[in-house]
């Protein structure tokens, strides 16, 4: 699914139009896509809806219910936002964003490169990236591995953790767990 088959779709309650669909709105924790931005007028979003109402969609998109929400601690994402690295370089426009389930996995720039959605680190008018770590330090550890690999509730990926994994040889485990890899 990409963010190209939401955008510019007429959004109609029951038989009743609404609005157009101009955008996403995700979430900053596991970049599922938790709103849709929509507007009654034109350019400018006046309303958003819950993607869980999303009964339909084809050349439209039909809801189960409208019950317009107030999007809380959400990225929104359109096209055309400009994309920067977090040390100022312009990496082009939003092309578009790939989803798997209703969860961001990629955005799509107009220069023709990709970049994960979890390198976002900030979106207002423009779309800030960070830099792609080597080593996975700082991701949280999934809750199931936790119990499999360490014997305290670590949290946090640390360069002990890392020793620790590699002594009990689940150094691959935790790292399939982590997010490049990790579906």
């Amino acid at each position: 699914m990409r963010l190209i088959d939401f955008i510019g779709k007429n959004v109609y309650a029951g038989s009743i139009f609404k609005g157009i669909c101009l955008g996403v709105g995700i979430s900053p924790k596991n970049f599922a896509v938790k709103y849709l931005l929509c507007s009654s007028l034109g350019e400018r979003p006046d309303f958003c809806v819950n993607v869980s109402a999303i009964e339909e969609i084809d050349e439209n998109i039909y809801l189960s219910r409208l019950r317009p929400v107030f999007p809380k601690n959400c990225a929104k994402i359109f096209m055309d936002l400009p994309i920067y690295s977090q040390d100022g370089a312009f990496l082009g426009h939003i092309a578009d964003l790939e989803m798997q389930n209703y969860v961001a996995l990629q955005i799509f720039t107009d220069r023709g490169s990709s970049i994960s959605v979890s390198l976002l680190a900030a979106c207002r008018d423009a779309v800030i990236v960070r830099k792609e770590t080597s080593y996975p330090l700082g991701q949280r550890i999934p809750a199931p591995v936790v119990s499999e690999i360490f014997d305290k509730k670590e949290t946090l990926v640390t360069k002990s953790n890392l020793r620790q994994a590699i002594q009990k040889g689940a150094l691959i485990k935790l790292t399939l767990s982590l997010a490049p890899f990790r579906r």
